[in-house]
């Protein structure tokens, strides 16, 4: 059993004017970056965790295992299976390393159609450039799963991105519903705002891997330095993103003032 290491709990309250304040407020669990770390035998101790955190849906936004040709997903597949136990529902969206699986079969075979299978038959609804409506206290949510494109994704340089792919795949958000969006890189925020999300939900800088004090995180996956968005609560104009630092490592696991974090976002009315 892998030593369990110290795991920062994060709590974040937004409000929106879409939402009645008399709504009851939605808790979201968020994941991310997991990369098949174990946390205690059999994921129990991360599972109690969530569970502890009472909230209504369990949200990833991606990267829960590493993209390899004989990929590694027993641990990630281990926490599902443990919040399939606690009748926790559970919601993912694809990182990087999902969608090279999923997109690259003459690399990696039949590997993501396994892991897709495994999240399935525990109850995990993935959404790979897919939407799913819900209703909240009579409020309409809707939830989308989005590959950013993987040209996104290279190493020491990063694309301008206009969100003609968002309106292609999802169309223009309906201006009455409340709109999550699950984009794994948190880059092109202001894109995803720009189109319509309402809450972003992000990962893959690590948090920037290390941290400079009253600086923030020093480097990204793709080798970009002090990353505007690396971990964190950002609000523009009542848009939001929450990026989280990531529940493992993978390449360099490093961590340097810079914990793994579980995230609880509150949502509440404000109208």
């Amino acid at each position: 059993m892998e030593k369990k290491r110290k795991l920062e709990t994060v709590r974040y309250t937004i409000k929106s004017e879409k939402l009645p304040r008399k709504m009851r407020p939605l808790k979201l669990v968020m994941l991310a970056d997991l990369h098949d770390r174990l946390w205690g035998e059999h994921q129990r101790f991360l599972a109690d965790k969530i569970e502890k955190l009472q909230g209504d849906l369990v949200l990833c936004a991606g990267d829960m295992l590493i993209a390899e040709k004989c990929a590694a997903m027993d641990h990630a597949v281990q926490l599902f299976e443990e919040l399939k136990k606690r009748k926790i529902p559970v919601i993912c969206g694809n990182g990087n390393h999902e969608s090279r699986m999923r997109q690259c079969p003459e690399t990696y075979g039949t590997q993501y159609e396994i892991y897709s299978r495994r999240l399935t038959a525990c109850g995990v609804r993935i959404l790979t450039d897919e939407v799913m409506d819900f209703s909240w206290e009579g409020q309409k949510i809707r939830i989308y799963g989005y590959e950013l494109p993987l040209s996104f994704y290279k190493k020491f340089r990063q694309l301008p991105f206009e969100g003609q792919d968002l309106r292609e795949k999802f169309g223009i958000p309906d201006p009455e519903a409340f709109h999550i969006l699950l984009a794994h890189n948190p880059v092109y925020f202001d894109t995803y705002a720009a189109w319509g999300a309402d809450l972003t939900l992000s990962g893959h800088l690590h948090g920037g891997i290390i941290r400079i004090p009253g600086i923030g995180g020093l480097i990204t996956p793709q080798a970009q330095l002090f990353p505007k968005y690396d971990r964190g609560l950002i609000s523009v104009n009542g848009k939001y993103m929450v990026v989280s630092a990531g529940l493992g490592e993978h390449t360099v696991p490093i961590r340097i003032f810079n914990p793994p974090q579980l995230i609880l976002i509150t949502v509440e009315g404000n109208a």
